[in-house]
């Protein structure tokens, strides 16, 4: 199930580059996003996604994931997240795709 989600992002490349995109909804397993320009991603390019979360906005991209690029065309991605950092809290731990603690 896909829940809609609006919120930054930015996509961090192994090469440094850095891409941000809008969020337009989330899954338990990844997002689609909307690229904000011209970007040179690949299919099933590993990325690091950073996320602003909208009622957060003291601490900007305090939430992020490892990704691959799954699915694209033009201006949509869809990015299958493997592993994270979900800040709810100032006790945040990295968690994998299901929400399993990865400490």
């Amino acid at each position: 199930m896909r829940y809609p989600l609006r919120a930054q992002v930015l996509l961090r490349r192994e090469n440094g580059e850095s891409v941000y995109a809008t969020a337009i909804d989330i899954s338990s397993s990844g997002m689609r996003l909307q690229i904000e320009g011209p970007a040179s991603l690949e299919l099933n390019e590993v990325v690091t996604v950073e996320v602003e979360l909208p009622d957060q906005p003291e601490k900007p991209f305090s939430s992020w994931g490892i990704g691959r690029i799954a699915h694209l065309n033009s201006d949509l991605m869809g990015v299958e997240l493997s592993a994270g950092r979900f800040a709810g809290s100032e006790a945040a731990e990295p968690v994998d795709a299901l929400g399993s603690s990865l400490t």
